[in-house]
């Protein structure tokens, strides 16, 4: 590359002049991070270190929760077409094997990839025990009940009466018609809590039929006793220092704003949102997103175990064990 400088009016002409050709072997661009995008303290501890990805872990595969009649959370993803559910569960599977895994249900088209009701055990390693959570994932929530998964579809899923593998159809509602229907449904059968999925770069553009099936969806969870959390995905895409390292998400002012609009979106609090990064095109694991993926299992476990006290207080016993810093092994009569 060449540049030519103009004379210089202080050290005079004889330095630089426009004849003379300078050439540059190499060019180095810096950006820099505008001040007010990073705050000066995160609004959220937590720790980066290999120890808390350790301890999460080990806490997730260590987390019981035994009910009367339920071995595992039931946890149902629900969101909108590209919003990441699919890639969610395959990056907190890859968080459990250390490696990065390659499933065949995560898909790129415009419209739904997920078609079916299927459920996902987390393992604790490839072939090995299935931990405290399955993650249950459906057909895509459209603006319209014609569009993708409509309301009374979601109350039957929730409710239980509807069998693995189901494959929806829009025009077709859920009724004691379709094969394999459970007309009456045990509590291992239901979901126990519902996570809406949302992508942080899109939650400002969502189109307001959408926006009011969120508000449907999570008042007719609500209804049902059934606790919700936001699964904001792409935290990435909204900021250049989240980018380079999801270690700046509590740190940064846009994200920050994002996670408020998702609330507003769904009426959830704040503290119901939780933000995570996909494995999309890491080929290995990373410390920073495998502790943010794990910090929102742990926030969909205590989520499900704290109403789960308030719905059945002494009508169920439920062990609940786990293993933290410090902490002791407790049993908590429901």
């Amino acid at each position: 590359m060449y540049v030519n400088f103009s004379p210089d009016l202080i050290y005079s002409s004889s330095s630089w002049t426009e004849e003379q050709g300078v050439r540059c072997l190499d060019v180095e661009l810096h950006r820099v991070q505008d001040v007010g995008d990073i705050l000066p303290n995160p609004w959220r501890e937590l720790s980066w270190t290999e120890e808390n990805r350790k301890s999460l872990r080990e806490n997730f595969v260590s987390y019981k929760l035994v009910v009367e009649t339920v071995s595992q959370v039931r946890a149902l993803l629900l969101g909108p077409v590209g919003s990441g559910k699919s890639s969610l569960i395959n990056s907190i599977r890859s968080t459990m094997f250390k490696r990065i895994m390659h499933l065949p249900n995560v898909g790129t088209a415009a419209g739904s990839f997920t078609k079916k009701l299927k459920s996902y055990d987390i393992r604790v390693e490839k072939g090995g025990p299935p931990t405290a959570l399955s993650l249950c994932d459906v057909m895509a929530i459209g603006d319209e009940d014609f569009t993708g998964l409509s309301l009374s579809d979601t109350r039957a899923v929730i409710k239980g009466h509807v069998p693995e593998g189901y494959q929806f159809q829009s025009d077709v509602p859920i009724s004691d018609k379709i094969s394999g229907y459970r007309a009456a449904p045990t509590l291992e059968d239901q979901v126990h809590g519902v996570l809406f999925v949302l992508d942080a770069s899109k939650v400002t553009s969502y189109s307001t039929s959408l926006r009011n099936n969120l508000r449907k969806l999570h008042t007719t969870a609500s209804d049902m006793g059934i606790p919700q959390l936001i699964l904001l995905t792409h935290v990435d895409l909204v900021c250049c220092a989240v980018k380079e390292d999801v270690k700046y998400v509590y740190s940064s002012r846009a994200l920050q704003e994002k996670m408020q609009k998702a609330a507003e979106l769904v009426g959830l609090p704040l503290s119901y949102v939780v933000p995570v990064k996909n494995y999309m095109s890491e080929l290995s694991v990373d410390r920073n997103t495998d502790i943010l993926l794990l910090s929102a299992v742990n926030s969909i476990l205590q989520a499900v175990d704290d109403a789960l006290e308030d719905q059945y207080p002494g009508g169920i016993t439920v062990q609940h064990t786990q293993t933290t810093p410090n902490s002791s092994i407790g049993v908590a009569e429901l």
